[in-house]
């Protein structure tokens, strides 16, 4: 193995450090705090994430309405899209999730320098019964008989789609594609063929990249970047996966209390007329249930509207900026086969070998000097974003907490009022 201060996309020299010193960062050692980290860490400063052209990409505000429709298996959204520092009208536009699927095959195709961390497209929404019926019983136990509303599962899809565009529209490569701009801008999609399809070297060739996960890496900072984003990547898949256990479990109580509400107002209705102060009291306890139920769907509502969705989203983050950093390594292995192919080269083929190493040494450098800039911006993004979703979580848990306390107090005070006649208990109480 070689040294590092020898290999191409080698760590700061002195010459740089100074540099680097200023804008140090904790995003590969952790805790998340910019401000504060050790010296075995740094960062380079924030630069574009391009060498190419130095031109800002088109900036766009993308937002999805509550207007979705359904139409068999096919799920169509209504976006609206503006242009950021334009006068012109809001540009509607309506899209399938196979138009930004294409969409995602279009900028991946069109953008294959290595070192870029891509955006990655959330999986494709469930639509038939049978993804519905899967999803429910994920979601409500298998042992539960009640599905999902769509609308609940709609609002979570057009966020998950709505991020995903957010983070193609303001990254400095793909922002300022022009397949990304007819996506935005032309009222009718981009005709996509009928099935993407892979090629079969595709296969072959992951399976040949995961042989290079552990090889070390003579680029100390990058080294420490891949050990960091496979350990966070994991703890923030267990995160979020825990998240929606929880969620998943108040979402069981609603149901249940569902249920309960329903019994109780069934018996009322079968005994009218009879019982009266008994029946007042099931309506009133059954009203104090859909307060509980409600409240708690709001809970849920708020809690998967922003830290859920930002572990949901930074889970697939992490697999992007790893897959990066993997196609990385499987450059630095091909320029150490090529250094030593020429090494033992025979002096007929040393200037075919030479070019050979030149060529990877060249797209090593390339892939690195990308890398650096894109690591940087994903780190300042993600904590950035970190921040905001807790915040707002804890803010919209509190909110959704005094609602319900409120609520249930009013309940409380609703079920005291009612005046239970005594009962006679032995002949000798009294009329």
């Amino acid at each position: 193995m070689m040294k590092a201060s020898d290999s191409p996309g080698h760590a700061p020299d002195d010459n740089d450090t100074e540099e680097y010193e200023q804008d140090k960062s904790s995003s590969t050692e952790g805790p998340d705090s910019p401000d504060a980290s050790l010296p075995s860490s740094p960062v380079p400063a924030m630069m574009s994430s391009s060498p190419g052209p130095t031109s800002q990409p088109p900036r766009y505000s993308v937002r999805f309405t509550d207007n979705v429709s359904k139409d068999g298996d096919t799920i169509t959204y209504t976006i609206n899209v503006r242009k950021l520092g334009d006068l012109e009208d809001i540009i509607t536009i309506t899209r399938q999730y196979e138009d930004l699927q294409y969409l995602d095959h279009q900028l991946t195709q069109n953008n294959r320098q290595p070192g870029l961390i891509l955006p990655p497209l959330p999986t494709r929404p469930g639509a038939d019964p049978a993804a519905a019926e899967l999803l429910s019983r994920k979601q409500l136990g298998s042992s539960n008989r009640a599905m999902v509303g769509d609308g609940a599962q709609w609002g979570k899809d057009c966020r998950s789609l709505e991020k995903y565009l957010e983070l193609v529209v303001s990254h400095p490569v793909l922002g300022s594609d022009n397949h990304l701009i007819e996506f935005l801008e032309k009222q009718e999609p981009p005709p996509r063929p009928a099935k993407l399809k892979k090629g079969w070297l595709a296969g072959v060739k992951d399976r040949w990249d995961a042989r290079n996960v552990n090889v070390k890496d003579c680029d100390e900072w990058f080294g420490k970047e891949r050990e960091w984003a496979a350990r966070y990547g994991a703890q923030i898949r267990d995160a979020s996966d825990k998240m929606n256990i929880v969620m998943n479990s108040k979402l069981r109580l609603v149901a249940q209390l569902g249920h309960l509400s329903a019994t109780l107002n069934a018996s009322v209705a079968g005994n009218e007329g009879v019982n009266g102060v008994y029946n007042k009291l099931n309506c009133a306890f059954s009203t104090s249930l859909d307060s509980a139920r409600a409240g708690i769907e709001n809970e849920v509502s708020s809690g998967e509207a922003t830290l859920g969705g930002y572990l949901d989203m930074y889970t697939r983050c992490l697999e992007a900026e790893n897959s990066m950093l993997l196609r990385r390594t499987c450059l630095l292995v091909d320029y150490e086969n090529a250094c030593k192919a020429l090494a033992k080269a025979k002096p007929n083929r040393e200037v075919s070998a030479k070019a050979i190493r030149d060529e990877a040494e060249k797209e090593l450098n390339d892939c690195t000097q990308v890398a650096r800039k894109e690591v940087k911006v994903f780190h300042n993004r993600r904590l950035a974003e970190c921040r905001q979703s807790l915040l707002y979580y804890v803010e919209g848990q509190i909110k959704c907490f005094q609602e319900n306390h409120a609520a249930l107090n009013n309940c409380v005070d609703n079920i005291k009022s009612f005046q239970v006649p005594q009962v006679k208990t032995s002949i000798f109480d009294e009329d």
